[in-house]
């Protein structure tokens, strides 16, 4: 089954995280690279912009105590509304109102998630509908929510003792054309919580 990009967001070993995968038919060329408190998904060859200028951007964005996840640059967004005060729930809606799906040949939904200590949130923009929820995360759990076939938000088995393994478990999702990967997960379960930051890249 082709399920194209996929957020997924859960909880392992008394820590929350959030994945990301990148499934693609028309530009699987792409890597996943760690950028300071982001991960960058972007083309190998800088020429693919031009003909599709939604396949570069910030999958993972951190701040304080929280992680953001999605497929397109209303990551930023989400994270800027939270550092001014926003409520993750209220971030995510208005958000995925302002940008609404990508207008490209598929109409692409626009897909993200949160975690903020043991909460999680989901949350899809299609052409027909937006779509939030709020999750209580338990040990051993994870929602996703992907931009084809799988648009509502399911259980799945997902999860790892580092950033790096629940990455390489996201990429290896019996689910075609994976293509990169990417993962926050807590450092601690205290207070100051900051996050672990990892990619796979297929050699």
């Amino acid at each position: 089954m082709y399920v194209g990009r996929i957020v997924a967001i859960g909880r392992s070993e008394e820590r929350s995280f959030a994945a990301y995968r990148v499934s693609s038919r028309s530009f699987p060329n792409r890597r996943a690279e760690v950028r300071g408190q982001s991960i960058m998904v972007s083309p190998i060859d800088s020429a693919d912009l031009a003909r599709n200028p939604y396949i570069a951007y910030n999958c993972i964005r951190i701040g304080e105590a929280t992680a953001v996840v999605a497929n397109g640059t209303q990551a930023d967004m989400i994270m800027e509304r939270i550092e001014d005060g926003g409520k993750p729930l209220d971030a995510l809606a208005i958000s995925l109102v302002a940008y609404g799906y990508e207008r490209d040949e598929l109409d692409t939904p626009r897909i993200a998630g949160v975690v903020r200590g043991k909460m999680g949130w989901l949350g899809i923009a299609r052409k027909e509908e937006y779509r939030i929820r709020q999750f209580d995360l338990r040990d051993g759990a994870a929602y996703m929510v992907a931009t084809y076939e799988k648009t509502g938000f399911e259980a799945m088995a997902l999860g790892g003792p580092s950033a790096e393994e629940i990455a390489r478990r996201a990429y290896d999702l019996p689910l075609e054309r994976p293509v990169c990967a990417a993962a926050a997960l807590e450092t601690s379960g205290e207070q100051d919580t900051d996050f672990d930051l990892a990619v796979y890249n297929p050699e």
